[in-house]
């Protein structure tokens, strides 16, 4: 536990990265149970729908950080609740933010927060039998779809939402499930230009 509690102090105090990069690691914390499938499938669809920014997504889970590691560019992401679809539905309430990114004094931190509860329980009923087989890739695509949206904020250090894509303030169940869905142009172009500063 020590160990982990220093890596985390260590990557909390260190000075902010700069997010004008072509590399940025995510670092992953998990609170409770997550699935391998989920996690596989969320890294897939983060990965392509930031692919045509030009960024490259490298992904790390905490406790494989050591302090002697360095990065180019780092973002910290904690997942909260369960990361896997449970055939009985947890007790909660789906309403409320999906994924949330710090801000202090009007500056967008790398740090950020995703409820894989609430996102769970939201695309449950918007699940079809086809997709239910295949719950935890499923959900793993709902998870990526809010870890772009908040990796959008904190790359490209801005509060900006757009009115189509993932970048949107608020995405439904269907959109968080559906077959597709890519980040706006305009927000592509955004990243583009903090990675070629």
């Amino acid at each position: 536990m020590r160990p982990v509690c220093a890596i985390w102090l260590a990557i909390l105090c260190a000075p902010a990265p700069v997010m004008a990069v072509s590399a940025v690691t995510l670092i992953l914390r998990f609170d409770g149970a997550y699935s391998t499938e989920s996690l596989a499938e969320m890294e897939r669809e983060v990965t392509s729908i930031v692919k045509e920014s030009g960024i490259r997504v490298e992904w790390r889970m905490l406790g494989d950080v050591h302090p002697s590691d360095s990065f180019e560019s780092l973002v910290v992401v904690r997942f909260h609740g369960a990361c896997n679809m449970e055939p009985a539905p947890p007790l909660g309430d789906e309403r409320g933010y999906y994924g949330i990114t710090y801000i202090s004094d009007g500056s967008v931190l790398p740090f950020s927060e995703v409820e894989c509860d609430k996102i769970s329980n939201s695309i449950r009923p918007a699940m079809s039998n086809r997709q239910w087989r295949d719950r935890d890739s499923i959900l793993g695509r709902a998870l990526g779809r809010v870890l772009a949206h908040e990796l959008f904020h904190m790359l490209a250090k801005t509060q900006h939402h757009a009115n189509e894509g993932v970048t949107k303030s608020a995405l439904s169940p269907t959109q968080l499930i559906a077959e597709r869905l890519i980040m706006a142009p305009a927000d592509l172009e955004t990243l583009k230009k903090k990675d070629a500063r």
